[in-house]
């Protein structure tokens, strides 16, 4: 079987498990699609009755690997994930990464039974939430101090440096994790390296990523020093306002612990869909 149609059954099972469970998982997509070499992520399954049984993925970013996983319903209770859990100690050791992070639906009851067999501690959780069609956003890109100086503009080649130093100051990365992260995304062929700039002058960043008529907005900041300005309202509402334009839906991720981030994207029209739980492994 070749890697194409792999792809399809671990995208068939996640379907079948998100039904039956009424969760989702975050399966980076974007990551699956590319090689290992390429910064894309690694990964096992378990076929049984020629079926795709179990899965579970290891994806490197910067000096993290998120590990998620899953169990085709009628297969569960078979030891099918803790033999692929096992199978991947030999991928986290080769990695020699700092921090190895379990992620899963909060409100995934088979999740919660197998984590709590691992010596784990909780680490952060993050809201995954959509743009609601029917809701109109608060005010216009304009209707803040910003007063229509913010202009969103494709990332140049030669900014590589300029979105590594906003990544690090807007989410206390190191300056090696950031360039990795960088080098890591440009593989993917799908997303934009989006520049926020106010009265000409870069103020900040966002990537998006899009596939099926969604777009994910990821790595969303505005430097430190100009934030209260309106900045991320207006660019948040003129990125909704050009998805909505390509017929797309509008979705991001947003940690449980940034409420100002929270009441940002509420007041531009997000609802929450989906929590998902981070747990660090401590073993």
């Amino acid at each position: 079987m070749n890697t194409a149609e792999m792809l399809k059954d671990i995208e068939e099972l996640q379907q079948r498990c998100e039904q039956y469970e009424g969760i989702s998982l975050k399966l980076n997509w974007d990551m699956l699609r590319l090689s290992p070499g390429a910064g894309g992520a690694e990964w096992l399954v378990t076929y049984e009755e020629d079926v795709l049984a179990g899965f579970i993925g290891l994806y490197g970013i910067g000096g993290e690997m998120e590990v998620c996983g899953m169990v085709r319903p009628g297969f569960r209770r078979r030891g099918i994930f803790t033999s692929l859990w096992e199978q991947a100690q030999s991928i986290i050791k080769r990695n020699q990464i700092r921090t190895l992070l379990l992620n899963a639906p909060a409100s995934s009851a088979s999740a919660a039974g197998f984590l709590k067999t691992l010596p784990l501690a909780f680490n952060h959780a993050e809201y995954q939430m959509k743009w609601d069609g029917s809701a109109v956003p608060q005010g216009s890109p304009e209707a803040s101090s910003a007063a229509g100086a913010v202009v969103l503009r494709p990332a140049r080649q030669d900014e590589a440096d300029l979105l590594v130093e906003l990544d690090c100051s807007g989410f206390d990365m190191s300056k090696e994790d950031a360039a990795e992260m960088y080098t890591q995304q440009m593989n993917e062929n799908q997303q934009e390296q989006i520049i926020i700039e106010m009265n000409g002058q870069p103020a900040g960043k966002m990537r998006l990523w899009t596939e099926d008529n969604e777009t994910w907005i990821y790595g969303f900041t505005v430097d430190k020093k100009l934030r209260g300005l309106g900045i991320g309202r207006s660019a948040l509402l003129q990125t909704i306002e050009r998805e909505r334009r390509n017929y797309n839906g509008v979705n991001l991720e947003v940690a449980l612990d940034n409420p100002n981030a929270l009441r940002l994207y509420e007041s531009c029209g997000f609802v929450i869909l989906n929590k998902q739980d981070y747990y660090r492994y401590i073993g």
